[in-house]
Protein backbone atom coordinates (compact mmCIF):
# COMPACT_ATOMS: atom_id res chain seq x y z
CA UNK A 1 0.00 0.00 0.00
CA UNK A 2 1.27 3.46 -0.88
CA UNK A 3 1.01 5.33 2.41
CA UNK A 4 2.03 8.54 0.64
CA UNK A 5 -1.09 8.61 -1.51
CA UNK A 6 -3.97 6.74 0.10
CA UNK A 7 -6.94 6.31 -2.23
CA UNK A 8 -9.83 7.44 -0.04
CA UNK A 9 -12.32 6.28 -2.68
CA UNK A 10 -11.19 2.70 -2.04
CA UNK A 11 -13.08 1.07 0.84
CA UNK A 12 -10.05 -1.09 1.60
CA UNK A 13 -7.58 1.81 1.82
CA UNK A 14 -10.07 4.10 3.54
CA UNK A 15 -10.46 1.59 6.37
CA UNK A 16 -6.76 1.00 7.01
CA UNK A 17 -5.42 2.07 10.40
CA UNK A 18 -2.62 4.59 10.10
CA UNK A 19 -1.87 4.19 13.80
CA UNK A 20 -1.61 0.52 14.61
CA UNK A 21 -2.49 -1.03 17.94
CA UNK A 22 0.15 -1.81 20.51
CA UNK A 23 -0.72 -4.67 22.83
CA UNK A 24 0.77 -5.74 26.14
CA UNK A 25 1.81 -8.96 24.40
CA UNK A 26 3.77 -7.00 21.79
CA UNK A 27 5.40 -4.89 24.50
CA UNK A 28 6.36 -7.95 26.54
CA UNK A 29 7.88 -9.70 23.52
CA UNK A 30 9.87 -6.57 22.68
CA UNK A 31 11.10 -6.31 26.25
CA UNK A 32 12.14 -9.95 26.28
CA UNK A 33 13.95 -9.74 22.95
CA UNK A 34 15.41 -6.24 23.02
CA UNK A 35 16.24 -5.18 26.56
CA UNK A 36 19.38 -6.38 28.25
CA UNK A 37 18.40 -4.90 31.62
CA UNK A 38 14.74 -5.09 32.56
CA UNK A 39 13.73 -2.45 35.08
CA UNK A 40 11.27 0.44 35.33
CA UNK A 41 13.49 2.88 33.49
CA UNK A 42 14.42 0.61 30.57
CA UNK A 43 10.83 -0.62 30.12
CA UNK A 44 9.42 2.91 30.31
CA UNK A 45 12.06 4.25 27.90
CA UNK A 46 11.41 1.41 25.45
CA UNK A 47 7.63 1.79 25.56
CA UNK A 48 7.72 5.57 25.18
CA UNK A 49 10.19 5.28 22.32
CA UNK A 50 7.93 2.79 20.53
CA UNK A 51 4.86 4.97 21.08
CA UNK A 52 6.70 8.06 19.84
CA UNK A 53 7.86 6.18 16.73
CA UNK A 54 4.31 5.06 15.98
CA UNK A 55 2.94 8.55 16.53
CA UNK A 56 5.66 10.05 14.30
CA UNK A 57 4.84 7.54 11.56
CA UNK A 58 1.10 8.25 11.87
CA UNK A 59 1.77 11.99 11.59
CA UNK A 60 3.89 11.43 8.48
CA UNK A 61 1.11 9.37 6.88
CA UNK A 62 -1.45 12.02 7.83
CA UNK A 63 0.65 14.84 6.37
CA UNK A 64 1.31 12.89 3.17
CA UNK A 65 -2.43 12.47 2.71
CA UNK A 66 -3.75 15.79 3.99
CA UNK A 67 -4.79 17.04 0.55
CA UNK A 68 -6.67 13.76 -0.10
CA UNK A 69 -8.36 14.02 3.30
CA UNK A 70 -9.43 17.61 2.66
CA UNK A 71 -10.82 16.77 -0.80
CA UNK A 72 -12.76 13.81 0.57
CA UNK A 73 -14.10 15.76 3.56
CA UNK A 74 -15.32 18.60 1.34
CA UNK A 75 -16.86 16.15 -1.16
CA UNK A 76 -18.57 14.25 1.69
CA UNK A 77 -20.07 17.48 3.05
CA UNK A 78 -21.18 18.66 -0.39
CA UNK A 79 -22.84 15.28 -1.07
CA UNK A 80 -24.93 15.49 2.11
Amino acid sequence: MDWNNVDLTSDYERNQDFLTGYSFETLLIEISCNLRDINEKTVRDHCYNELNNRIREAKEIFEANLSNILKDAIKYRDDK
